[in-house]
């Protein structure tokens, strides 16, 4: 027989920025540039995708 325990799943809802600059480092001085909503946007995609954002990303 086998026990098991069924945690909630909390999601916590973290800085995207602070997530970011702990993975890959400082974030881009571009970003500071385009409006902050499409800048958490681009944010939260590149920790999605697991690379730092470039300049294309901006302009995709």
């Amino acid at each position: 027989m086998v026990l098991t325990l069924e945690l909630p799943i909390r999601h916590t809802r973290t800085d995207p920025f602070s997530d970011y600059e702990s993975r890959f480092g400082a974030l881009p001085g571009w970003l500071d540039e385009i409006g902050a909503a499409e800048a958490s946007a681009l944010v939260r995609q590149a920790l999605r995708r697991g690379a730092p954002l470039c300049p294309a990303d901006h302009l995709s």
